[in-house]
């Protein structure tokens, strides 16, 4: 489920048109890792979020596409910033 929900998020953050700078805020690399490898579909990530599902579709088209292949072309102004980065050691421990 975690998946989905980073997924609909960077979704959501893509398709903003506010200009505000879009960032996507994660803990550890396993999310940036699924977002940028995942040959799963954006339907199959966006299936439990109809809303998320018609935004995409309404801005980027079918969601026939892999997950990496949206990362790396519709979402790449999207800045993925790991917290455990920005964090104190300390803290960031606490994390893991």
């Amino acid at each position: 489920m975690r998946k989905r929900q980073i997924f609909k998020d960077l979704v959501m953050l893509a398709a903003d048109t506010s200009g505000r700078r879009a960032e996507l805020f994660v803990i550890g690399p396993e999310p940036r890792r699924f977002l940028a490898t995942s040959t799963s579909t954006a339907a199959w990530a966006l299936d439990r979020s109809p809303g998320a599902l018609r935004t995409f579709t309404t801005v980027f088209g079918t969601p026939n596409m892999s997950v990496a292949r949206f990362t790396a072309t519709h979402a790449a102004h999207v800045r993925i910033t790991d917290l455990r980065g920005l964090l104190p050691a300390s803290v960031a421990a606490l994390l893991e």
